[in-house]
């Protein structure tokens, strides 16, 4: 065999973007605590802000494309969503718009656009997460921290199933549509085309999940001794742990700030 692909999976497995060969939980922290900044600068001023850095960093790390699609979907749809629950039902003394239980105030406007903002934020540190690291690097990590195996098995397995689940919906909806059955349209179409897809998908998920039960055991995944991995994370440089340091300090420095000021 190539000793050169032996090697390839002794050592550290590295893209070459400085954000992205970070320690997965350096990324997680980073970008976690950055997202309390709005939280506690409550303005649509500040939220904008942290939005705007976001996708700043999808882009310094190369994965724009990966996060624009699924950042547009859910914020536009969690954003104006927070934002018309607060507009219409928040009372207040400046009323814009009054008609039955409808009352639009300029304080349920001023408080919608903040929650909205928020939620932008919200979805842009989810879907930052998701793009920038990867389940098996987080868990391997945090395996190496000391979380037993178990634990990271069951968010990699919980995660792994959304994205199994995710595909077998599609594998199925393509095979209702080879037999001329109506899945495009309206939304009323999509959704009685979708409910008989319901059944076997979850089926099919309760069968995958006992037969990958059994395959962990004939591979004495239950063992105590320590377990063997394929890819490797390269070792915290001094630079990235005072990267990390300086982040929280500043972070929490504004937070002390926020109620000393």
């Amino acid at each position: 065999m190539d000793a050169e692909f032996i090697n390839s999976y002794r050592n550290p497995q590295l893209s070459g973007n400085w954000f992205l060969d970070l320690n997965p939980l350096s990324k997680m922290n980073i970008i976690i605590i950055l997202a309390f900044i709005p939280v506690f600068y409550p303005s649509w001023q500040v939220s904008i802000g942290a939005t705007l850095f976001y996708i700043l960093l999808a882009v310094t790390s190369g994965r724009f494309k990966n996060f624009i699609s699924p950042f547009l979907k859910l914020g536009l749809v969690i954003g104006p969503f927070f934002f018309i629950l607060r507009a219409i039902f928040w009372p207040g003394d400046t009323t814009i718009f009054n008609f039955g239980i409808i009352n639009i105030t300029q304080e349920g406007v001023d408080l919608g656009i903040r929650y909205g903002t928020i939620m932008l934020v919200v979805t842009a540190v989810l879907v930052l997460l998701s793009v920038t690291i990867k389940a098996q690097s987080l868990t391997y990590a945090l395996e190496k921290i000391g979380v037993p195996h178990t634990a990271s098995f069951i968010i990699l397995s919980s995660l792994q199933t959304i994205i199994d689940l995710k595909n077998k919906a599609n594998v199925i909806m393509d095979s209702q549509k080879s037999r001329g059955i109506e899945t495009e349209g309206n939304v009323f179409t999509r959704v009685r085309a979708f409910i008989p897809v319901l059944t076997p998908l979850f089926l099919g998920a309760i069968s995958e999940a006992e037969e990958k039960s059994i395959a962990m055991d004939a591979r004495a995944f239950g063992s105590d001794n320590s377990h063997s991995h394929l890819k490797f994370l390269r070792s915290v440089p001094v630079w990235e742990k005072l990267l990390v340091v300086i982040i929280n300090l500043a972070v929490i420095s504004l937070i002390i700030w926020r109620f000393v000021g």
